[in-house]
């Protein structure tokens, strides 16, 4: 199993983008504090946040959840989202657009202006890459990896619980290898005290954890997500 070379210095701008409200942390909550402690400054880009002024019926997962409203669920989830970064040294950044389970808010054009100016200036960017399976994830990306700043370095990661979900170890999708050029996915070099701290940062996400079946669940409990590994795949320089 190959392990990453720390991938991160001080000094330098890292964005993490994530689908949703929970998928940056559960997938490298732990890289993340490594490079928090590295010096690095360290953001979370929640892409379809939601609108928090919406007064929409909750879609059929935020209804599960015990939310009324797809504004009510924004609330909630980006504070649990403001916890969890608090405890990995990360600032969020929440964009409102809408989940599959709601109106998008804007186009496909105001997404990926609105994540353009999110991440100008970023020394390295972090996008979902393996497996793609929920809908909202394999959209997003789609309609990204064109459009990163020349000098923006890009890495894609893993993301779980999907990851952990499946047999197979993780493989960068053909079609993203070509629009990437990126490598293999090779394990992140995190300590434990940085597992510990992204255990204690996957327990803010209070509403989720039933739904993603982690408080009762020994295989798929957060110990198991907080301790397994991380997956990074480089693009070239």
């Amino acid at each position: 199993m190959a392990v990453l070379e720390p991938l991160v210095t001080d000094s330098q701008r890292v964005v993490v983008v994530s689908p949703h409200l929970d998928d940056g942390v559960l997938s490298l909550g732990a890289s993340i504090v490594t490079w928090s402690r590295a010096g690095a400054s360290v953001e979370l880009l929640t892409v379809l946040g939601c609108d928090p002024d919406s007064d929409a019926p909750a879609g059929g997962w935020d209804r599960r959840g015990g939310f009324a409203t797809e504004g009510e669920s924004a609330r909630a989830r980006r504070e649990e989202d403001g916890r969890a970064c608090a405890l990995l040294g990360a600032t969020p950044v929440w964009l409102p657009f809408g989940s599959v389970d709601y109106e998008r808010h804007g186009d496909d054009e105001d997404v990926r202006r609105a994540v353009a100016d999110a991440l100008h200036g970023a020394d390295l960017v972090l996008v979902p890459g393996y497996p793609l399976t929920h809908p909202d994830h394999d959209w997003l990306v789609r309609r990204l990896v064109s459009g990163f700043e020349s000098d923006t370095k890009l890495a894609l990661y893993a993301e779980q619980p999907y990851t952990r979900r499946t047999d197979a170890a993780p493989e960068v999708p053909e079609w993203l290898a070509e629009a990437t050029a990126a490598g293999a996915f090779e394990v992140a070099h995190t300590r434990l005290r940085d597992r510990l701290a992204k255990w204690r940062a996957i327990q803010a996400y209070r509403s989720q954890l039933p739904l993603l079946g982690m408080r009762r669940s020994l295989r798929r409990g957060v110990h198991r997500y907080a301790l397994g590994p991380e997956w990074i795949a480089r693009a070239p320089d």
